[in-house]
């Protein structure tokens, strides 16, 4: 089978059946889903940030200072290049295709293919809570994807929830912060967006931990990778609305950002508190 077409057949496919949930579910009590760490990360520190009205790079100094740990980057101009591209491919490309998902499909579809890959991301929840030593919650991630997996129909139903296992959110990259190694110096990825040497190393750990890497037919595999990529921009929207008037320097307010959300959830994690996934409400 010629490659686009079985990908663009998987994301129709997905898409049709979904229909079919939103047909039958209505379409009134549907919000936006939990979104991930990225999504968290520009939530919670854009409630205290300086919005660009204040029309004062010293209202940003000062925030940056009093809230944001020290960031070791070396590599600044390299890394303000990646996030320039990364600026003019999300503005030309990945945003408008994900308001174009986001205007043409009904929210309980998108709620049902949000919820199908949280639960493809279960696996790496679960074994960064096993490298952590948390046996407990560890369990509670493997019921979870196999309760929403089967009677949750691959996902599409977060069952697992009503069920008393929670949704929780995890990396390797979690894990191994939580193991005492650094985050080494701030990264910013193509495409990826904001990282560090741990986490960019986690990345990969991630990858060979969720299950859809392991489709054998190529475009089937690219099919369910794009459509997971629309997916996250689209829980982004409002969020990154907020981001584009957050700050002056938007690079250092990222940068911030992110170092201060993973510090925060390793600190958090150590101390053994829960660390839900993010909500957003995208």
């Amino acid at each position: 089978m010629n490659k686009k077409l079985a990908a663009l057949t998987l994301t129709a496919s997905l898409c049709a059946m979904l229909a079919g949930v939103a047909v039958a579910a209505g379409d009134e009590n549907f919000e936006r889903p939990q979104g991930g760490p990225t999504a968290g990360m520009v939530v919670a520190t854009v409630a205290t940030a300086p919005t660009a009205s204040t029309g004062a790079d010293d209202d940003f100094g000062d925030w940056e200072k009093e809230t944001a740990p020290e960031v070791s980057d070396p590599l600044e101009k390299i890394n303000r290049g990646v996030f320039w591209f990364n600026e003019q491919a999300d503005r030309f490309v990945i945003k408008p295709v994900a308001k174009g998902y986001d205007w043409a499909l009904p929210r309980p579809v998108k709620h049902g293919v949000s919820n199908v890959f949280d639960n493809l991301f279960t696996p790496v929840v679960a074994v960064s809570d096993l490298l952590q030593g948390n046996l407990q919650e560890s369990a509670s991630d493997v019921g979870r994807f196999v309760v929403n997996s089967t009677v949750g129909v691959v996902g599409i139903f977060d069952v697992a929830s009503g069920w008393g296992l929670d949704k929780r959110r995890e990396d390797i990259g979690q894990a191994f912060g939580a193991w005492g190694i650094g985050s080494g110096p701030y990264l910013v990825l193509p495409i990826l967006g904001p990282s560090n040497v741990r986490d960019g190393v986690g990345l990969v750990g991630n990858y060979f931990l969720l299950p859809q890497n392991y489709i054998d037919d190529e475009g089937v595999r690219w099919g369910v990778a794009i459509l997971g990529g629309i997916d996250t921009r689209y829980r982004l929207l409002d969020a990154s609305t907020v981001l584009e008037q957050a700050a002056l320097d938007r690079y250092a307010f990222v940068r911030s950002s992110y170092t201060q959300h993973r510090k925060n959830l390793v600190e958090n994690k150590a101390a053994g508190k829960a660390v839900p996934a993010a909500s957003f409400g995208q």
